[in-house]
């Protein structure tokens, strides 16, 4: 790959993870969105919409509990997106190929973390000093630009000595090992679903969750038309369950409240 390709990769990169704006944070590193500006750069958008496909589903349930990544899907998405086209990958191994890179992706993470801290110290004296502006450099400008070596170097390196190497590899390894690889990636996607139900898998929801897959995999219907029939499940549940759960106090708690105000 190109070094002009390869810097824009890695410009892209720091772009979807300089946390410009707090409320598209978790939008714009997602893989389904890196991957329209990747594939309309390297001309291959349908391809890319189907490894990106492969790859959200991994991460369709990861959270960051405390702030700390679990796996960085921008870096992933930023390398493996792009030397999966240049190399021909199937999306399976694709996928593969972008777990590593994630847990890179928290390595490179956890080090801007670290000298960030610099920073907080010096937005520290500057509010000490009344000095506003100084706070805001040292709180979002200092920290935004050096997070640009970080980010851009990187990638950068990783895609312009990555295509030939990976493509290299897939041909020295039997056919066997390729096999694996393979299954493994089918593999993965279930993990991502598997997070997801424990986030949002209470009890009590569970049975909405196996009827929209079973609509969805027995029905024929299209996702608006289930996204539509999702939305409204999720107002009536919001509607009635509180009702529910206010009108279901056992019989003791009833009397001892009455009770309660009949003694006062």
């Amino acid at each position: 790959m190109s070094f002009g390709l390869a810097l824009t990769f890695g410009i892209l990169y720091w772009f979807a993870t300089n946390k410009l704006w707090y409320g598209w944070l978790h939008l714009t590193r997602q893989p389904l969105v890196l991957a329209v500006p990747i594939g309309l750069i390297m001309g291959n958008l349908e391809d890319a919409m189907k490894i990106a496909a492969s790859l959200q589903l991994i991460y369709l349930g990861a959270i960051a509990p405390g702030g700390t990544l679990p796996s960085d899907e921008a870096l992933a998405s930023c390398i493996a997106i792009p030397l999966a086209l240049a190399a021909g990958l199937e999306p399976e191994v694709a996928t593969t190929l972008a777990v590593p890179v994630g847990l890179l992706g928290v390595l490179i993470d956890n080090i801007k973390r670290t000298y960030h801290s610099y920073f907080v110290h010096r937005a520290d004296l500057a509010a000490a000093k009344g000095d506003t502006k100084g706070m805001g450099r040292n709180e979002f400008w200092y920290p935004l630009w050096c997070s640009l070596p970080l980010r851009i170097i990187p990638t950068t390196l990783a895609l312009m000595f990555g295509t030939d190497a990976v493509a290299a590899f897939l041909e020295a390894i039997p056919a066997w090992a390729t096999n694996g690889l393979t299954v493994a990636g089918g593999l993965l996607p279930a993990l991502g679903f598997a997070v997801t139900i424990m986030v949002i898998g209470k009890k009590e929801l569970i049975p909405y969750f196996i009827l929209g897959f079973a609509v969805y995999a027995f029905s024929g219907i299209n996702t608006i038309g289930l996204a539509v029939i999702g939305i409204c499940i999720a107002f009536l549940q919001s509607q009635f369950a509180p009702r529910a759960q206010e009108g279901s106090l056992p019989p003791a708690a009833v009397e001892d409240d009455e009770g309660e105000e009949g003694d006062f």
